[in-house]
């Protein structure tokens, strides 16, 4: 049952726009909010949490602020407003390539009231959420919205939700205050300073910091935060900021302070934002293709050379280093991802890479679109004769050494990639040898009477 609300319809809205945001981080879920006016309903605004929305671009959200809502095109919000009730919707439906579900919650005026002034509508992400919140995800959305509810009675509102800040929901007990959940961010922040951090729901709050100094720091009852507190250990510094959302559940918001970790997960989340935005343009790149299929193989190279600069983004963003890369992994994800694209993924390969390599970002990405073009020419023209690559990595001194072979049937005779008007090897050469400053030797080979190439880049790396 749900507290009843006795105050006017643009004060419900005005309160939910105050606090959707943090909802829709705490439950990883974007959020769209829909009232009710005299001509209709209408979408009023919408909220995405930062770390992994659905939607790819603001275009791809499904109504622009302002629009009417179609009955037939958003049933749970319809039905939600009818009834007076939460609605679930279908499972299973598909945004940007995402499996959802869609869950429908009535805001009133008063308790169960036939007549909501509001719906607001969670899409989540049925993987993300099943590996975050797992069962407890109904269960969470259920608590937030009666306390969504008493935000509106009593006229606070929750705490934005810093960048980089982890969250833990405590269940509070006469006799302790228990880890209930503990989000992939949180678990991150105290892995190094927290004994058996990712272990910590059940676990007594108290005891997960008892070997810190804690320090109290004061409270804000308008955004109920019953409690802020630094609390210090081996030269770090978190803060965490108890917010009440019922007599029974608390929320802890937890950040470092720390200036070094600030700033690395400040470059994490740029890294981030680049790859997300790459992953947009090869979305749009995957639309055009569809619409012209006669540049299908255009379309595909400019995917492949989009993916292999983005693979680059994504490891730093999930890196520890977000200065060096280990290169032997990042060219196999390389790897795997064009053979997929190409249907070659029954071909050999033989990888040999003794021992790790680490590279500076920058270096990385030339070289993995460097790689990415050679592996991309084999595949595509040695076509029914290809059947097996062999790529080598290693480093001597201050060099890297790249070495790629293949099977294929070798360039025809009197090539030469420096004369070539293709844009692959335009590519290969200009960024080899003048962005890398890389020593690059191209060759015909032959080994066990089946002809092919050899590609050997040396590139000079930083100490």
């Amino acid at each position: 049952m749900t507290s009843p609300i006795t105050i006017d319809p643009e004060t419900v809205v005005k309160s939910l726009d105050s606090n959707l945001q943090f909802v829709s981080e705490l439950l990883q879920a974007d959020i769209r909010l829909f009232v009710k006016r005299k001509d209709g309903i209408f979408i009023h605004n919408y909220f995405h949490p930062n770390q992994d929305s659905l939607y790819l671009a603001p275009k791809a959200v499904k109504y622009a602020r302002g629009e009417k809502l179609k009955s037939h095109k958003d049933v749970p919000v319809d039905k939600a407003f009818r009834l007076g009730k939460r609605v679930v919707g279908q499972y299973g439906l598909v945004i940007n390539n995402r499996r959802i579900q869609e869950f429908a919650f009535p805001i009133g005026l008063e308790e169960n009231d036939p007549n909501p002034v509001a719906v607001i509508a969670f899409e989540r992400d049925v993987y993300v959420t099943r590996n975050i919140l797992g069962r407890h995800w109904d269960f969470m959305a259920d608590n937030l919205i009666k306390a969504l509810e008493q935000k509106i009675k009593d006229g606070t509102s929750f705490p934005s939700i810093a960048f980089g800040e982890g969250a833990l929901i405590i269940q509070e007990t006469s006799n302790n205050k228990n880890i209930f959940f503990a989000n992939p961010l949180a678990v991150h922040l105290l892995s190094e300073i927290a004994e058996h951090a990712y272990q910590l729901v059940g676990r007594p709050l108290d005891e997960v910091f008892a070997n810190f100094t804690r320090r109290s720091k004061g409270s804000n009852s308008l955004q109920s935060i019953s409690l802020v507190e630094e609390i210090s250990l081996r030269q770090r510094t978190i803060v965490l900021r108890h917010v009440t959302l019922n007599s029974e559940m608390s929320v802890v918001l937890i950040k470092d302070n720390s200036e070094v970790k600030m700033k690395d997960t400040l470059l994490k989340e740029i890294h981030h934002r680049v790859k997300n935005n790459l992953q947009t343009i090869i979305s749009l790149l995957r639309l055009q293709k569809r619409r012209n299929p006669e540049l299908e193989s255009a379309f595909d190279e400019a995917i492949n050379r989009t993916n292999s600069i983005a693979l680059v983004h994504e490891y730093l963003s999930r890196s520890n280093d977000i200065e060096n890369i280990d290169f032997g992994f990042l060219v196999q994800k390389l790897l795997k991802g064009l053979l997929t694209s190409f249907g070659a993924d029954d071909l050999v390969v033989d990888f040999d890479c003794p021992k790790k390599v680490f590279i500076a970002s920058e270096e990385a990405t030339n070289l993995a679109l460097v790689l990415n073009e050679i592996i991309t020419n084999t595949l595509e023209h040695t076509s029914g004769t290809l059947s097996c690559i062999k790529i080598r990595l290693y480093q001597e001194n201050q060099d890297v050494h790249l070495y790629f072979e293949d099977d294929g049937g070798g360039f025809k005779e009197g090539f030469d990639y420096r004369q070539s008007t293709g844009l692959g090897w335009e590519i290969v050469r200009t960024i080899a040898e003048e962005s890398l400053k890389g020593k690059l030797t191209i060759e015909n080979i032959e080994s066990d009477g089946r002809a092919g190439i050899r590609v050997h880049l040396v590139v000079p790396v930083s100490a």
